[in-house]
Parts: structure tokens; C-alpha cells; sequence
């Protein structure tokens, strides 16, 4: 029985452990894969891992540049993921900071604590070897959150990078 991309497991770490760990092998050169991480209207595609896509996606694409990519946004509220880049060696490695915050109409605002993703990317024959690790995720339902949401990401993008 073969395994269909979309039930494809990409966590690696045990749910709810720290540092959660996610890695794939994908049918996509290294460069292919670093752009899907790092070029707006590519995470468009393949980020939220549930039907539908992110509202906007902004990237400064340098090492202290921010990123923020925006789940919801209403007249009450705004929900995203924001950081800045640490490192970036493309198309080899990718480093930032992460956090998931609610902006409320009355300018109040509430987030994570910040959080660090580091992805590597290695050619292996054909394809690329991602490896994702998120640290210093404090809670395990947040581990757990961020675990399943990559998991389902990562089926979305094996599905973007390998058409």
C-alpha cells in the first residue's frame, strides 16, 4: 500500500516535545524549495495547511529584516505570525525568530513569546532534504499547535514544489 502525499508524515519530533522537528524530502532542486520559503506569493500557496491561504504575506528578505504573514484579519482583529531573519544562506539555510500575535482594534496586542526556527536545505540527488527545527516554544499545546500546523504545511508545499 503506498502512502498519498496529502497523508504524508513530516513531524519527526514526538508531539509536544521541544525542539519540535519537521523534515521531508521533496521533488524540487534546493533553490526551488528555498524560494518557496522565502518569496510572498510562494508561502501564498502553501503555508495555512488548511483550505483557503494567508492574507497578505510581507518579506524583507535580508538578515534583521522582519516577516509577517497575516492568518485573519477582520475589522475586531488581526492574526499573524511575525519574526525577523537571523540568518540566511541561500539556498542552503534558512534562520528566524517567530511569533504568533493578536492585534485588536483598540491597538492592544497580545503575543508568544518569541520562538526560533532554523531550515536547512541539501541536495540529495534529485531532490532536497528539508529540515525544519522550532525551539523554545514554551508550552507543550503550543508545541503541539506548531508541530501539527507544520506537518500539514509541509504536505502543502511537497505539493506545490513537486508539480
Amino acid at each position: 500500500m503506498t502512502v498519498q502525499q496529502s497523508e504524508r508524515e513530516f513531524l519527526k519530533s514526538d508531539p509536544g516535545q521541544e525542539p519540535v522537528i519537521v523534515e521531508g524530502l521533496f521533488r524540487a532542486n534546493p533553490a526551488r524549495v528555498f524560494r518557496a520559503f522565502t518569496e510572498p506569493n510562494e508561502v501564498q500557496s502553501w503555508f495555512v495547511p488548511k483550505s483557503g491561504g494567508l492574507v497578505s504575506v510581507d518579506i524583507d528578505l535580508k538578515v534583521g529584516g522582519k516577516w509577517c504573514f497575516v492568518i485573519e484579519k477582520t475589522q475586531e482583529k488581526q492574526i499573524h505570525f511575525e519574526g525577523e531573519y537571523l540568518a540566511i544562506d541561500a539556498p542552503n539555510r534558512l534562520e528566524f525568530s517567530w511569533r504568533h500575535v493578536q492585534e485588536f482594534a483598540d491597538g492592544t496586542r497580545e503575543a508568544t513569546d518569541t520562538s526560533q526556527v532554523a531550515i536547512t536545505f541539501t541536495e540529495a540527488g534529485k531532490a532536497t532534504e528539508v529540515k525544519l527545527r522550532h525551539e523554545a516554544i514554551k508550552s507543550e499545546d503550543a508545541r503541539r499547535g506548531v508541530g501539527g500546523g507544520w506537518n500539514g504545511c509541509f504536505r502543502r508545499l511537497d505539493e506545490i514544489v513537486s508539480t
